[in-house]
């Protein structure tokens, strides 16, 4: 119905953001990640968006990239699965993480998620594995699953202000320069650079 909302950025906040198009406001309900990616507020910027409606409810979700609204879309066929936790997956897992969780059947990289039950999880890998591996998605699959990250450095990086997921994205990439072994405080110095 409404497939993109493209203006000027009003307003932002960690789970929504408000988009003047033309003198109207539109509302739209966003992950974190996409938070993470928004412009300025007073600048331009296009989500692609997803139109739900359900008896008295209507709500408008947005996302930066079209892969991140497929994969939403994908996670509302799941039954037991509804926009909340489908959001919740993508503030804590890029496209190319979930979509490597489902190929490769990695409860434990879904479980990451807050919230999501062990059941839910294999319930979500039995019911998109063969639908997941049949949609064209803009970016190719690559690389392998991260390891989880080091949540004491990610909780140090959040309490000096960092958002979680900028915290987490900040650590995985120190992780990587470092090895597996890194110091506590050598860790938390270099994420400190990529926050």
């Amino acid at each position: 119905m409404i497939s993109f909302v493209s203006g000027i950025l009003e307003h932002k906040e960690a789970n929504q953001a408000i988009i003047n198009v033309g003198g109207m406001g539109y509302e739209v309900i966003i992950p974190t990640s996409t938070y993470e990616k928004l412009p300025p507020t007073g600048e331009p910027v296009k989500l692609h968006t997803h139109y739900f409606s359900r008896d008295d409810e209507i709500k408008l979700y947005g996302f930066i990239s079209l892969d991140e609204r497929t994969l939403f879309r994908t996670m509302l066929t799941v039954k037991g699965v509804g926009p909340g936790t489908a959001l919740n997956i993508l503030s804590k897992l890029t496209p190319n993480q979930f979509r490597l969780a489902i190929n490769q059947n990695s409860v434990d990289v879904l479980r990451r998620v807050p919230r999501l039950s062990k059941e839910t999880a294999q319930l979500i890998i039995v019911q998109l594995k063969k639908k997941i591996q049949s949609i064209e998605f803009v970016e190719q699959l690559e690389g392998e699953i991260s390891k989880p990250v080091s949540m004491e450095v990610v909780q140090s990086l959040v309490r000096l202000g960092a958002t979680q997921y900028a915290a987490e994205k900040a650590v995985r990439q120190a992780q990587k320069v470092l090895g597996e072994n890194a110091q506590l405080e050598a860790l938390i110095q270099l994420a400190l650079k990529y926050v």
